[in-house]
């Protein structure tokens, strides 16, 4: 191992929002040395999906420094003023902004952050002595502790993979190109938040004027994002941290009725839709063209390819009959999963990972391995099993990369002590998992 190797205390691999929070955070800790690697030319953010009018479902506020550190320079405040658009984005009354607006501001963040490495993807991940070794295109690295941050894979039904291509592709590839759908027929093919912008965006012709769209969802209806506000009372540390201390059995049975509090279509985006198509059918006379068709409760089971189109199963959940559609193209609005990246292979052993491929997390973010206890591998965006519902999300980005790096240091460089909740949610020790659920089954 070369001694004019450059260490660091914490290497980041992927740059996403989060691992940004922990480098924006850290970037002012003295004494702390940090870097961040990311295989991109530079800061994105799914720009497949950057459409026209899709909007975030968190507050702004909720962004990279704001809920731990208000103060620091990199908040979305002061992205505002920078841009000289605070009185501007005032007088505009809006609870959230549009994704673009916020790919905006990471970029900005960025651009302020003296440790990120693009362009640098990193091939492997060893661990000798007292030490990860980090092998990257610009060169090796070493590091105490290491954050995974590479994000998650395209999920996409069995049935459809051997079809991936130009007219069959996964919503996140959808604006890295012009598209053209006119005179086209096209299946959209998921009923949350991307599928909503996406059936939206054809609505408004953004890609031409296609002949026909169907909109198909597993879920029994077209179910709107759950916003109230004793919901928003999960995403809150106090919640989080009732939450980790909960039997796997009652985690799975909470994020499971939680699901609408982040995956559900905002009451804005339904109400647009409602109102185009509204508008189509009963105003300007569209009855019979067949143009629009709202399926939910239905499963693709079944694709095939008959010359130039796809002849698509879908069984009825209400009927359980089988249906038979043409289409053109596909879209597929179907997430997210989770993948164990390729180059953790050297010391994938060493990390304690689950039946179903997910790390077992620790309560400060960090995956259980059988190395030093003075090393550490944590991971974001990896623990909605362990952590919760709020895990994935961005609205406790700020509070978890404090956590980590609280962690890291051995003492509370950030002061996270808990405030007030409105809920009493108990101790986080349940007296058995079976009076658990049906507690929350209100019975």
């Amino acid at each position: 191992m070369s001694k004019d190797m450059k260490h660091f205390d914490l290497f980041g691999i992927g740059i996403g929002p989060f691992n940004l929070s922990i480098a924006a955070l850290s970037q002012g800790i003295k004494g702390l040395n940090t870097a961040f690697a990311d295989a991109h030319q530079s800061m994105t953010w799914h720009p497949g999906l950057l459409l026209n009018d899709a909007r975030m479902q968190t507050s702004p506020l909720k962004d990279m420094v704001t809920a731990v550190e208000p103060t620091n320079p990199l908040s979305f405040l002061s992205y505002l003023v920078n841009k000289r658009k605070i009185y501007a984005y005032m007088a505009a009354q809006m609870d959230t902004i549009s994704r673009i607006e916020f790919a905006d501001y990471l970029a900005w963040v960025a651009g302020r952050v003296d440790n990120l490495m693009f362009d640098n993807p990193v091939d492997a991940v060893e661990f000798s002595g007292d030490k990860f070794l980090i092998h990257s295109k610009q060169g090796s690295y070493t590091s105490q502790h290491i954050c995974l941050g590479t994000g998650k894979v395209a999920h996409l039904p069995q049935c459809v993979k051997p079809h991936m291509g130009p007219k069959c592709l996964h919503a996140s590839r959808l604006a890295l190109r012009e598209r053209n759908y006119q005179g086209k027929t096209l299946a959209v093919i998921g009923g949350g938040q991307t599928g909503a912008d996406v059936f939206l965006n054809l609505l408004q012709r953004q890609w031409g004027e296609p002949t026909r769209v169907i909109w198909i969802s597993r879920r029994p209806n077209f179910q709107a994002l759950d916003e109230g506000v004793f919901t928003d009372q999960y995403y809150t540390p106090g919640y989080g941290q009732i939450f980790y201390g909960l039997s796997d059995g009652v985690k799975h049975q909470e994020v499971k009725h939680q699901k609408l509090s982040s995956d559900g279509i905002t009451s804005a985006s339904l109400n647009e839709i409602y109102q185009h198509l509204y508008q189509e059918r009963f105003i300007n006379g569209e009855r019979d063209s067949g143009k629009w068709s709202l399926r939910p409760h239905r499963t693709l089971t079944q694709m095939r390819q008959r010359n130039d189109k796809y002849e698509l199963t879908l069984v009825n959940g209400i009927t359980g009959n089988n249906e038979l559609l043409e289409v053109d193209e596909l879209i597929l609005c179907t997430g997210f999963e989770s993948q164990i990246p390729s180059y953790l292979s050297p010391i994938k052993q060493k990390l304690d990972i689950d039946q179903y491929g997910q790390f077992n997390l620790n309560r400060e973010f960090s995956v259980a391995w059988d190395g030093p206890k003075t090393n550490k591998v944590y991971a974001v965006n990896a623990g909605v099993h362990s952590h919760g519902i709020l895990e994935p999300q961005l609205s406790l980005t700020a509070w978890r990369s404090a956590t980590i790096i609280n962690d890291m240091l051995g003492h509370a460089h950030f002061d996270l002590s808990l405030e007030e909740s409105i809920i009493d949610w108990g101790e986080g020790k349940p007296v058995s998992e079976t009076k658990n659920i049906i507690n929350h089954q209100g019975i």
